[in-house]
């Protein structure tokens, strides 16, 4: 039968500049009998055994280095803009107006209510941008709906209070201002 003991003798973490490097050394006992067995039985109730082996020793060293890498600086694709990013990149103002015109061609409230959760659902968008696209409903109650849909689409989040003014009643910014501290 093989035993085998494992003692960890040294083990050390030491930071350098942007580097983690550990040490471990572990020696390895394994008792053998590969050496001489003598068993002699002498009359008498007498017995003599004697095992004559050699053990062997293993010392394995490992050193692992592990690069930490800085915190990726926040890339800002508004011009001025150093707040919280939602999501990016916002669409372009040429595209923008693509989408712009698609909602204004749309005859009822409802379908510019679609075709606006669509166009907000698949690209990021600014705070301005989505105003622009609300002003473009007749009622509170399809502004509500669609604000607070776009607001996990948003890239200016910290800008999202510019949304109250396309309310005409205040009941309508006091839903939006619950929901959204329902979700922070």
């Amino acid at each position: 039968m093989k035993i085998t003991f494992s003692t960890l003798l040294f083990a050390l973490t030491l930071s350098v500049s942007a580097q983690t490097i550990m040490t471990q050394t572990t020696t390895t006992t394994n008792p053998t009998n590969n050496g001489m067995n003598i068993n002699m039985n002498m009359g008498d109730g007498m017995n003599i055994n004697m095992n004559m082996g050699n053990t062997q020793q293993q010392t394995t060293t490992q050193t692992t280095v592990m690069t930490n890498t800085a915190p990726q600086t926040q890339v800002v694709y508004v011009t001025g803009y150093i707040g919280k990013v939602g999501c990016t990149p916002p669409v372009s103002e040429q595209r923008f107006n693509q989408m712009i015109n698609s909602v204004k061609n749309q005859s009822f409230s409802d379908d510019k209510q679609r075709v606006t959760k669509q166009i907000v659902k698949s690209n990021c968008m600014t705070v301005d941008q989505l105003v622009d696209l609300l002003n473009e409903f007749s009622f509170d109650d399809g502004k509500l709906d669609t604000a607070k849909f776009a607001y996990d689409y948003i890239y200016d989040v910290e800008n999202y209070f510019k949304v109250f003014d396309v309310f005409s009643f205040s009941s309508s910014g006091e839903k939006l201002e619950e929901y959204i501290n329902g979700r922070n």
